[in-house]
């Protein structure tokens, strides 16, 4: 005998239904927190060194950051497998209000740099718990909105934070950038509160057979994390061409061993096939990984050639770089309403060479001194990231099964963050082998050696670029020879 249960009744697909309102609301908030800090914390930091000094310790505002939050980026789909959602988002956002605290009212660069790594530490956390949430709370079929909706919130945080840092600039001083945190952040635990799922994964138990292994086993990992980490942030600071190459060496090599250490720990903090090319989701974290560091010369570069090469404020070169988040919004919306599952793998290949497009249209606006040409190839590069983006995180994380959903979901944003800081050191070393800048210069780029050597940097990120292109091809024979062995089975 059997008991067949009652129809239920469809669920709707808006993002704003009843029983996804208050989930959408939290990553809208996650999300648009940690972009807007991104961008008026670089807009203030002329008026913090004004009022506290430091410039030459002026990296260490940013760093300190990147640093922790990467940290904090790797740890949190290990800390959501056995402790739940709730508990880690609870520790970031008292880190992030404290750290907003410390670094509003602190009377010196030490102590802003304190308070900028407690909130580094937050951020990582929250950025990496909103997107491990995304498969938790929405379907696949749901979840292209949820990405176009994210990638809006980029843009938006692009086209307010500027701006929103200079009136709290001018109606207070730059302090208030930090302080306007504290009600966002109780803004932001309430709702998470609501509707972020409380269990684990797999909760600890005392039964565990390795539980005496794993505090030495994790310290060790911890350690190797936290060297890694160090190092490929450190590098840039550095400014001679063998330092440089020697310290990218170290950190690659170091987080090699971590790779290495933690696939063999019975509790990892990296899903199984990270970084492992011959699987789908190895190649698929590879490409993350390379399209960040060859991407990473536009956000080191970008804006300060706009201002030195075409005389714009910092304001104007600020907002040409943002055509980058605005046209990676729009092609985002075109991508998550893609009619077929063969346009979006379209799509997801023609990204990577649009990418690879716009900072070939850089090297050419350069080189012909077109400003029209310079705004269009931010439009064309965020044209490949808003055709590519969601498609490739969306793949890997519903590809993903068990735990590793919520190690592979919460790690592509620190990925991303990881390649970002690994290309920002690899461009420095290109800038200087080329002649962009001279070593051991703390000086803006010249007009003069922009024009010289500024396409050819341009250029060597485009062919750089041309690898993950050349991955995702790979990638999308991939996943089309397991959908299709699903849907044989």
């Amino acid at each position: 005998m059997s008991i067949s249960s009652p129809a239920l009744p469809p669920v709707s697909p808006s993002l704003f239904s009843p029983e996804r309102a208050a989930g959408t609301l939290a990553l809208v908030l996650g999300v648009g927190s940690h972009a807007i800090n991104g961008f008026v914390t670089t807009a203030v930091l002329p008026d913090i060194i004004r009022d506290l000094g430091g410039q030459d310790r002026a990296f260490w505002v940013f760093s300190s950051f990147e640093m922790m939050a990467i940290l904090a980026g790797c740890l949190t789909g290990a800390a959501k497998v056995r402790f739940g959602a709730r508990s880690p988002f609870l520790l970031a956002s008292l880190l992030l209000a404290g750290g907003s605290v410390l670094a509003g009212l602190s009377t010196s660069l030490e102590g802003l740099i304190a308070g900028r790594a407690l909130q580094g530490f937050g951020e990582g956390m929250i950025i990496a718990l909103c997107y491990s949430l995304i498969p938790d709370l929405f379907p696949s079929n749901i979840a292209p909105r949820v990405f176009a909706l994210l990638a809006g919130v980029w843009a938006v945080a692009a086209g307010i934070g500027p701006v929103s840092a200079g009136l709290l600039s001018e109606l207070w001083s730059w302090r208030a950038a930090f302080l306007i945190n504290i009600p966002l952040v109780l803004l932001l635990f309430v709702v998470m509160n609501t509707a972020l799922p409380a269990r684990a994964v797999r909760p600890a138990t005392a039964s565990d057979p390795t539980a005496r292994r794993l505090p030495v086993r994790l310290l060790v990992r911890l350690a190797l994390l936290a060297a890694s980490i160090f190092l490929l942030t450190v590098i840039g600071e550095l400014h001679a061409p063998l330092p440089l190459a020697l310290t990218i060496a170290a950190g690659l090599a170091t987080a090699a061993l971590l790779l290495t250490f933690d696939a063999a720990s019975p509790h990892r903090l990296f899903p199984r096939d990270a970084f492992r090319a011959q699987t789908l989701i190895g190649l698929g974290t590879w490409i993350v990984f390379f399209i960040s560091v060859a991407a990473a010369v536009r956000a080191v570069y970008v804006t300060t050639v706009g201002q030195v090469y075409w005389g714009l404020s910092v304001t104007q070169a600020s907002y040409v770089a943002a055509g980058l988040a605005f046209s990676w919004s729009i092609f985002a919306v075109i991508s998550s309403r893609a009619p077929s599952r063969q346009r979006e793998l379209t799509y997801l290949t023609t990204g990577p060479f649009l990418i690879a497009g716009g900072l070939t249209l850089t090297a050419l606006a350069i080189t012909t001194a077109s400003l029209p040409l310079f705004a269009l190839a931010a439009v064309v590069a965020g044209a490949g990231h808003g055709l590519c983006n969601q498609i490739l995180m969306r793949s890997l994380m519903y590809t993903a099964e068990g735990e590793d959903q919520n190690l592979v979901s919460s790690i592509l944003p620190t990925i991303s963050s990881a390649g970002i800081a690994i290309g920002g050191g690899l461009t420095g070393l290109i800038a200087i082998v080329t002649g962009l800048v001279a070593p051991g210069s703390e000086e803006l780029l010249t007009r003069e050696a922009v024009a010289r050597s500024g396409a050819s940097v341009f250029y060597i990120n485009a062919g750089l670029t041309l690898v993950p292109a050349m991955a995702m091809l790979v990638l999308r024979h991939r996943l089309t020879a397991r959908e299709s062995a699903i849907a044989n089975e």
